[in-house]
């Protein structure tokens, strides 16, 4: 039975120090893994703050930018309105003058034509008056 024992000593022995030839680098390599983490989350504390206030810096940079393009949008949405009532307006002389002023010009052609044709009549009237006097 010792003869047993000593096998099964020696098989636990075996298993042992095959495990721990496995396990003596891997715990190592987590140790290694851990300080190369330490040191990269200690890098990360010194320079997160600075990258924050930069990321911070720029998020209020474009927050201006953004307002300020809104207040150049706002400017040009008033300009839109302007031209439109401008070319309303326009609009509005294009048909006065196309229809109205044609009328116009169309009755101040007749009034010549009757002040014209009334001096006729009145000349002819006060010539007829002098050679009957």
């Amino acid at each position: 039975m010792t003869v047993q024992v000593d096998i099964l000593t020696l098989g636990f022995l075996i298993v042992t120090i095959i495990l721990a030839a496995f396990l003596l680098p891997m715990i190592w390599q987590m140790k290694k893994t851990a300080q190369e983490a330490d040191c990269l989350l200690g890098e990360l504390r010194r320079g997160l703050p600075a990258a924050l206030r930069d990321l911070q810096e720029t998020m209020e940079r474009v927050n201006r930018i953004t307002a300020k393009f809104e207040k150049g949008v706002d400017k040009s949405e008033d300009l839109v309105e302007t031209l439109d009532e401008i070319a309303g307006s326009i609009r509005h002389i294009n048909i006065f003058l196309r229809q109205d002023m044609y009328r116009y010009a169309e009755i101040a052609g007749y009034l010549m034509v009757g002040i014209k044709a009334a001096s006729k009549v009145f000349s002819q009237g006060a010539k007829e008056k002098e050679t009957k006097s």
